[in-house]
């Protein structure tokens, strides 16, 4: 307690508040006991920042600082041709940097091709005691890709079925992965198969719950969610050897559609089912070429698509790399599985877990064998 308070609590147990005046005096006091922030400048700062996309520094970028320090003060620039923004003499304090604005970049397939990208980032700069002495603070602020904060992802698509004649591939699999610092929860989310566009949806599944509120079903940090196709042991199925298939007898998730009644339900795990009036079919998705979507559910009107924004991360892949795209670039600029083969136990996984640049054609690499609840190394 601080020697303020000490003097209230003394002066009020002795006079014992005999009259309105002293109430005043000490709600007077109290309030000049409360902790301000400065309103004087302790000195002046330079902050040189260069605004970098990739490989390349972008001009015309909006960049906006802000201190609390001082009851809030914010300055605002643009970057120049070199990708530079200026700002001279501001008070010296911890800034906030954020940026989000669209571009024009080569495109990931063609650099012959642009591309317009929403580019975003948010960093705090704190001065140094060598700040204070050079006045001076030069940085680089590196941007990504709208869609490319850390979240929830999809981090392994297993489609091409393992090595058979038998036209076996029913060992799908898609696997989430919690690459943020926080929980998040599944429940109510929906999983889609696009077609042509986000106006587009052949199949939607979803996570029991209440969309956006729901708390029962938590994925916490670091963690990866597998939803199988058919949560069983692949690799036993009777009088049809795939030694080189997966167990998904222990998956977290099976896609269940309700209106199959030939669709395999493991009782010890948990389902996704199909809210698609009238489709009777499991959640099946091509071996070799297709878009896969999560979204967050608050969007559930699939006949007229998806909402943008209501997307949470979306991969395309495609086994030849002259593939036209079939989603809207700002969800994936690329895609990944160029040379997957089909019936041949590869799968498509992120080079690391949750690495995600919004460009699938870099964040994916082709692996020799389906990895569930893992990364390969």
């Amino acid at each position: 307690m601080n020697s303020c308070s000490t003097f209230l609590i003394t002066k009020f147990s002795l006079e014992t508040m005999k009259t309105p005046f002293l109430l005043l005096f000490l709600l007077f006091m109290t309030s000049a006991c409360f902790r301000e922030q400065p309103t004087q400048v302790d000195g002046s700062l330079n902050l040189s920042l260069y605004v970098k996309f990739e490989d390349r520094f972008l001009n015309s970028i909006p960049v906006t600082i802000k201190t609390y320090d001082y009851n809030s003060i914010s300055f605002s620039g643009v970057t120049d041709s070199c990708g530079a923004v200026s700002f001279e003499n501001i008070p010296w304090a911890e800034y906030l940097i954020t940026i989000k604005s669209s571009t024009i970049v080569p495109s990931a397939l063609d650099s012959n091709v642009l591309d317009t990208v929403t580019v975003i980032a948010s960093t705090l700069i704190t001065p140094t005691e060598t700040s204070i002495n050079e006045n001076t603070i030069i940085d680089t602020i590196c941007t990504i890709a709208s869609g490319a904060q850390p979240g929830l992802k999809i981090n392994e698509i297993y489609s091409a079925g393992p090595p058979n004649r038998s036209f076996y591939f029913y060992d799908q699999f898609i696997e989430l992965y919690n690459s943020s610092e926080d929980t998040v929860y599944l429940d109510g989310m929906v999983i889609c198969r696009m077609w042509h566009m986000l106006e587009s949806v052949t199949y939607i599944f979803q996570f029991p719950g209440e969309p956006l509120i729901g708390r029962e079903y938590p994925v916490p940090p670091e963690t990866f969610v597998v939803i199988a196709q058919d949560a069983i042991d692949h690799t036993n199925i009777p009088n049809l050897p795939l030694p080189e298939s997966v167990d998904l007898s222990h998956a977290d998730w099976e896609f269940r559609n309700s209106a199959d009644y030939g669709d395999p339900d493991n009782p010890d795990v948990p389902n996704l089912d199909n809210i698609e009036v009238g489709y009777s079919r499991d959640f099946m998705i091509a071996l070799t070429m297709d878009v896969v979507l999560i979204a967050d559910g608050s969007d559930l009107d699939y006949l007229d698509g998806m909402d943008i924004e209501s997307v949470i991360d979306c991969v395309e892949y495609a086994s030849f790399a002259t593939h036209t795209k079939d989603i809207e670039k700002e969800l994936d600029r690329g895609f990944g599985g160029v040379g997957l083969t089909k019936y041949s136990g590869q799968s498509l996984e992120r080079v690391a877990a949750g690495f995600d640049s919004n460009n699938s054609s870099v964040d994916f690499e082709i692996i020799d064998h389906p990895t569930p609840g893992y990364q390969h190394e």
